[in-house]
């Protein structure tokens, strides 16, 4: 279909070939004052570019058109005893004009040209004959009217046509709502048990059994560990085809997350006689920001397909920087292998879903095809891109470039020996203590809360603990404290941290106007900082809580008489060794169980570090979680149909959960807390049930594992 203003300009066009023609004629057999008057003509042409600058009806303007031009276009005719040519110039209008397809104006136009045409004929006969003869006119005029039921026709059948078209079309995209949707709800229903069977046959994996037993158990956990990752990948691409998709930008450590994926794929290529060569950039900034889920995702695919591909020589893993300023720059990585190879004809299909190359002949190799698609559609989402140079029987080189903001530029130095990069680097950055500060934690979360109250201890000072926005507003209110600073959960019920925030400052007092307020957030979303500032809140920290950032955040906002500075700090590693040791006191005196190996689903290293490593601080969050069950609220606000509160304890449970090491659970609380948001009732009760059972199997869970070693402890 031609665009709208496309058809205004040919008509305007053919008007004015009409019209310039006319006043030529005029000018020839009249002289100039004829020539004059017959220029009137060319006043429905600026109407109508008039129009069309203040007016955004369409059919206005149309209607407008082409009624000033039968006018005109009769005016001059009788004026310059032509009448007889007017067949001729209403049918080249009424063809631009049906370039609108619409059916209604052309109707109109139809039945108006057709009237002045006869009535011409009936009245004005003898100016007629000055042009032709009256039989030959009466032909014109059939021709005329021919013409114009055609013309009626073709709109018509391009109308329905049209209508047909948008039926598909809608068929289609319905149709591919429901294809991502079926894939999406099936990879969330098939990864529920398959996560059952894996966590069973781990907990199995550690008690005693006769070597076969042991073989058996085994082939379980690698073949749930191979569907659950066709799962999770069929789970993103129907995610990113459904634009679904989000990517949730945080602070991240280079060092942390390459160590990560060099030791998944170590792993992975113990069993190979191939060698992995590692060349990362010293200066690559230590600390970026970006989505480190996905870029450890798109790395595992990349260094996967090499594995998979090469059967003897060497993988080269190459990561550098590339800076734009100070502030951003590009990670490059490169990864060559001596591998199979792929024909020049075949690297585009690389990229195409379920397009893996020459099924026969990798038939023993694993997987969707996905992979690759889900890391280029990834990088594209993030503003990257990735390319595939390869050379058949020699090998293949996977690069990407991806736009990266720097957090911290102080180089990252990791070393080529990157077991050892955990001692030099990963530090906790405790620089001060500030023993006589006075801070509030405001949180509705117990789990939140413990864990803030503990980070804080480790810088001298014992926080104040409130559990909702108001009693916040009461305490600041009443002034019977000084606090320092006030650190505000972005969610909670009834009122939430940023509404919270913005009635403090509405007390308009020197103390409520000046005392910093610092957002405690899990969602590291595009222009939250922007909602927090215009709420009043002066700075922000992600959740799970980082101490390098609390540290950096603590000393910008408490005062510098309060802070004594510390000369020196400890290794995360060292912490992590005395834990496993049993030499850090627990929450009610020596650890004399290991409660760490009754914790099935639970991520224990992560939420250790959620703690700073200390273990006891651990216990006494996981005795906080044990206690704090939400699934009564959770449960009422389902009955009720409040879906925003509904959003806000599943945001509770998924912090709480993540701060443990409960990943999974946290997930699952994500994907509620978003259709608590966004309304989405269909897909809240199609997993409510699941979601319920799932957060309370793990409220179980770590109750049993407190009560074991409550037992333990005390005898």
């Amino acid at each position: 279909m031609i665009p709208f203003t496309t058809n205004i300009i040919i008509c305007i066009i053919q008007f004015f070939c009409v019209v310039l023609i006319n006043v030529v004629y005029a000018f020839t057999q009249f002289g100039m004052e004829e020539a004059l008057l017959t220029s009137i003509g060319f006043l429905p042409i600026l109407i109508t570019i008039f129009m069309q600058r203040i007016s955004e009806k369409k059919r206005l303007i149309v209607r407008t058109f082409y009624l000033l031009t039968i006018i005109t276009s009769y005016v001059i005719a009788v004026q310059l005893n032509t009448v007889g040519m007017l067949v001729m110039v209403f049918l080249a209008s009424g063809v631009t004009l049906a370039l609108f397809s619409d059916f209604g104006i052309m109707l109109e136009y139809s039945i108006i040209s057709v009237v002045t045409l006869v009535v011409s004929a009936i009245f004005q006969m003898e100016k007629i004959e000055a042009i032709c003869a009256p039989e030959i006119y009466l032909s014109y005029l059939a021709l005329y009217l021919f013409a114009q039921v055609a013309l009626l026709f073709m709109i018509k059948g391009v109308n329905t046509y049209k209508e047909q078209m948008e039926i598909k079309n809608e068929e289609a995209r319905n149709a591919l709502e429901a294809k991502s949707n079926f894939l999406a709800n099936m990879s969330h229903e098939i990864r529920t048990p398959m996560n059952a069977i894996y966590g069973m046959a781990e907990i199995l994996s550690q008690r005693k059994m006769d070597r076969e037993a042991g073989k058996y158990v085994q082939t379980i956990q690698k073949s749930s560990e191979s569907l659950l990752s066709i799962i999770n990948e069929i789970l993103d691409f129907s995610k990113i085809d459904s634009g679904k998709m989000e990517i949730n930008e945080d602070e991240y450590s280079i060092n942390t997350l390459l160590d990560d994926v060099l030791s998944i794929i170590t792993f992975r290529l113990m069993k190979k006689s191939v060698k992995l060569n590692v060349d990362i950039d010293p200066g690559i900034p230590r600390s970026l920001i970006g989505d480190e889920l996905r870029i450890k995702q798109i790395l595992i695919n990349l260094l996967n397909n090499a594995v998979n591909f090469t059967y003897r020589g060497h993988i080269d893993f190459i990561v550098y920087w590339d800076y734009i300023d100070e502030y951003n720059g590009n990670l490059i990585v490169e990864v060559r292998d001596t591998g199979i190879g792929i024909s020049q004809e075949n690297i585009n299909k690389l990229f195409t879903a379920f397009g893996q190359i020459d099924t026969r002949k990798n038939r023993n190799v694993e997987g969707t095809g996905l992979g690759l698609v889900i890391s280029k559609q990834l990088l594209n989402l993030m503003g990257g891109d990735i390319k595939c140079e390869s050379v058949v029987k020699e090998g293949s080189t996977f690069s990407f470039h991806l736009p990266q903001k720097v957090r911290d530029p102080r180089p990252c130095n990791y070393k080529a020996n990157y077991s050892e990069i955990r001692k030099e680097n990963d530090e906790f950055k405790v620089t001060f203590m500030a023993p006589t500060a006075r801070v509030m934690i405001v949180d509705d979360n117990k789990v939140n809360l413990q864990v803030a109250f503990e980070l804080m201890k480790r810088f001298g000072f014992e926080a104040t603990l409130v559990d909702n926005g108001m009693e916040a507003i009461n305490k600041i209110d009443e002034h019977l404290i000084d606090y320092d600073v006030i650190f505000m959960d972005h969610m909670m019920p009834f009122l939430d941290g940023v509404e919270a925030a913005k009635k403090i400052r509405a007390l308009d007092t020197p103390y409520a106007r000046d005392i910093p307020i610092i957002a405690l957030t899990a969602n590291a979303i595009k222009g939250v900082e922007k909602q927090f500032k215009e709420a009043g809140m002066n700075d922000y920290v992600f959740k799970p809580i980082h101490i390098d950032r609390l540290n950096e955040v603590l000393s910008k906002w408490i005062p510098f008489d309060k802070q004594i500075r510390k000369l020196s700090t400890g290794s995360k590693n060292d912490i992590y060794s005395e834990a496993q040791n049993g030499r850090l006191q627990g929450a009610t005196g020596p650890i004399s169980f290991d409660i760490t190996d009754n914790l099935p689903g639970v991520d224990v290293e992560d939420g250790l570090r959620n703690c700073a490593g200390n273990k006891g601080v651990y216990i006494r969050v996981l005795q906080t979680f044990a206690s704090s069950n939400l699934l009564a609220s959770l449960e009422k606000f389902y009955q009720a149909g409040d879906w925003a509160n509904y959003a806000v304890i599943a945001h509770s449970i998924k912090g709480a959960c993540n701060n443990i090491g409960a990943k999974k659970v946290g997930e699952i609380a994500y994907e509620m807390e978003k259709a608590g948001k966004a309304g989405d009732k269909e897909f809240i009760d199609r997993h409510h049930i699941l979601f319920s059972r799932q957060y309370g199997d793990m409220v179980k869970i770590v109750t049993n594992a407190v009560i074991m070693q409550t037992k333990k402890d005390f005898g």
